[in-house]
């Protein structure tokens, strides 16, 4: 149950309510609860351990201020409450949760349950409400007080806020922002323009872009302090962007900048499954009854791709990355209120991709109670989400060993696919794609070296990943810089350089090809080669 859905309970005589909010939006709740004291003839008093007594919400002068009372400064406050019976809404901040212990007491819990039942056969109008950050109530307690929610604000929220925000701007003799509104207030109200994150993108909805996924008194207050230092709305759409990115960087979530590549060689299959699903992105799709997939594994020896495939996914569906951190999950002192957290930002971010790179090792002591089961526990409530959830948030994890994930966690995966060490035709689009990032003479689909010179190129880079094959060209393009010829790079170079290094194939040859024997266990991400450089397989007996 959401908040608003306080006034139908209490309706029905429900005494004590629980509420979870973020602490941003405490003077709207408190507004509210004034407000609808108001209609019920009943006062609002206030409470936490800030306070040594009950505070009084009031209007004055067009403000809301607490007001000091006499009531409830000796002792217990809810102690108090029980024998102090009288009508009004009594907000009561930071009763649940005791110290870092996010338990409640054993005699806060007899009081509460008392609190229950002397409400039925009292006749005053004696209504409490618990507000905290983060509630999990003793199961005795659970029948008796239903918890509500004040959740993060939707994306029609958001823009109202921020158009909001600008109305009172234009008021305030800003014609920049005039101009601003005029020209893209249609625009933001399409849903669809939203998502496109070009350099086309409005200053309007860049600051919508920046604030979705903050409560809204956090946006209002973001708001006028950036009015401080700048009055351009890109400048106050990149410091809300900023503050966002520190703040979900402390929740195990990262924005994720674009690759530094255009494209990918050899992942044909992939980009064709992942045109699918940018194609189920549209609403049309939920008419016929099409669901938006849930996520896809990609799973593979390291260094083959996996992390760039995945920024390269969000990338061509055109939706935001973001990089989530199971460590910062699991070491949190309450990780399971720190996962409860992370689903409401990422849910409220939507549509987005989540991005779990080395999913695996998460799950490293998933079998065991070392860690007094949090793991297990955290993957159990993962696994529901997964499940569960109707916002377009697609999940793309990569793993080296799948056999460390759970299995039913495997199951929630709607595609799993193998990425492998390049073929020859992919290994020269990979090359390509390097070396046109350094060297000009190599753009525009160019390349000096004939095709015998690829060929032999191919041949001793037979073994590399992508990723060491990238890391051979950056380090030719380093050399030339140091020797004076910057952006310029010859064909013995690659071949001088591919001597420096061991690949992975060989250090770890045992552990790489045990994971590649069970590639047939998933899609391949590749179809098979058929470019000029194709291996040409010959019978050794006629």
């Amino acid at each position: 149950m959401k908040l608003t859905d306080w006034p139908a309970l209490a309706n029905q005589n429900t005494p004590i309510v629980a509420v979870e909010y973020h602490t941003p939006d405490r003077m709207q709740i408190l507004q509210q609860f004034y407000h609808w004291g108001e209609e019920r003839s009943l006062s609002v008093f206030v409470w936490n351990p800030g306070y040594c007594g009950l505070q009084q919400l009031i209007q004055h002068q067009g403000q809301y201020i607490l007001q000091s009372t006499d009531r409830g400064k000796d002792g217990d406050i809810i102690q108090y409450l029980l024998e102090e019976y009288q009508s009004g809404i009594y907000l009561l901040e930071g009763m649940l949760n005791e110290g870092d212990t996010s338990k409640i007491s054993q005699k806060c819990s007899y009081q509460l349950l008392n609190g229950c039942h002397q409400a039925l056969w009292s006749q005053q109008r004696h209504y409490w409400v618990l507000l905290e950050t983060y509630i999990q109530l003793p199961l005795e307690l659970q029948p008796f007080i239903p918890i509500l929610s004040n959740p993060l604000p939707d994306q029609q929220q958001v823009q109202m806020v921020v158009e909001q925000f600008c109305d009172a701007w234009v008021g305030s003799s800003h014609p920049r922002l005039q101009q601003f509104a005029e020209c893209d207030r249609r625009a933001v109200a399409d849903r669809n323009s939203w998502l496109k994150t070009t350099e086309k993108t409005s200053a309007l909805q860049l600051l919508f872009l920046a604030c979705q996924g903050l409560p809204i008194g956090e946006i209002n207050m973001l708001l006028q302090q950036c009015l401080g230092f700048t009055k351009r709305l890109e400048e106050i759409a990149q410091l809300v962007l900023e503050h966002k990115v520190s703040k979900l960087r402390g929740r195990g979530l990262e924005y994720i900048a674009q690759p530094d590549v255009p494209s990918a060689g050899g992942l044909d299959l992939l980009e064709k499954r992942l045109e699918t699903i940018t194609c189920l992105l549209q609403p049309k799709a939920k008419q016929y009854g099409l669901k938006f997939p849930t996520g896809m594994l990609l799973w593979g020896p390291p260094g083959t791709g996996k992390s760039l495939s995945a920024k390269l996914a969000a990338k061509k569906m055109g939706l935001p990355l973001l990089a989530a951190n199971w460590g910062v999950l699991l070491g949190d002192p309450h990780p399971d209120r720190a996962l409860k957290e992370f689903i409401a930002l990422v849910t409220s971010l939507s549509p987005c991709v989540l991005y779990w790179d080395d999913f695996d090792k998460g799950f490293a002591g998933w079998d065991s109670n070392a860690d007094g089961g949090v793991a297990r526990r955290l993957s159990a409530a993962l696994l529901t989400w997964m499940q569960e959830h109707q916002e377009p948030v697609y999940t793309i994890a990569t793993v080296n060993r799948l056999s460390m994930l759970p299995a039913e966690l495997v199951r929630r995966f709607d595609d799993i696919f193998f990425v492998d060490l390049p073929h020859e035709g992919a290994r020269y689009e990979i090359f390509n794609l390097h070396l046109a990032k350094y060297f000009p003479a190599f753009r525009d689909n160019n390349s000096p070296w004939s095709d015998d010179q690829w060929r032999r190129l191919l041949a001793e880079y037979r073994i590399c990943s992508p990723a060491e094959i990238g890391n051979a060209v950056r380090r030719c393009a380093e050399e030339a810089f140091y020797q004076c010829r910057p952006g310029e790079i010859e064909f013995e170079d690659l071949l001088t350089q591919r001597q420096e290094f061991t690949p992975a194939m060989e250090r770890e040859s045992e552990q790489i090809q045990a994971i590649r024997n069970q590639a047939i266990y998933a899609k391949p991400v590749a179809s098979l080669d058929v470019s000029r450089f194709a291996y040409q397989h010959r019978e050794l007996f006629g």
